[in-house]
């Protein structure tokens, strides 16, 4: 458990961050697509309650179907931008974690050379903690 896990898990987290921003773009885009579906199908609305005729409600029906298709794909985007987003947020978590540990191993190892130095500087064996009997 080194600094190159924390970083694996930072670059990580990054990369799907990045990924999840793109997602946000692709679904943007998709969605101003559909508002502008949308408001070409209230267009055709207003004109075929205006002239009554058949073919603007084909061409109504048409727009709508279009606007569904873009509406979905949309929705898969903002699915992956979710998506990255929790993927994100668990591995910047998980770096903090690696860094936790991290830093507890380093401590324990500083602890444990403290320990051993005075023993090593003494030549005598260490005294065997025996309990005192008294009577």
């Amino acid at each position: 458990m080194g600094t190159r896990s924390v970083t694996a898990a930072l670059c990580i987290s990054l990369f799907f961050a990045g990924g999840a921003a793109f997602c946000y773009a692709r679904a943007e885009g998709l969605q101003a697509e559909g508002r502008w579906l949308m408001a070409r199908g209230s267009a055709q609305a207003s004109d075929f309650a205006q002239k009554l005729d058949g073919s603007s409600v084909d061409a109504q029906l048409k727009t709508f179907k279009e606007r569904r298709v873009v509406m979905e794909q949309a929705h898969r985007w903002q699915r992956g931008m979710l998506l990255g987003i929790m993927a994100a947020v668990l591995s910047a978590l998980s770096a903090y974690v690696l860094f936790l540990l991290k830093r507890l191993d380093d401590q324990l190892l500083d602890a444990t050379g403290e320990l051993r130095r005075p023993q090593e500087a003494s030549s005598l064996p260490a005294p065997a903690l025996t309990p005192s009997v008294q009577r």
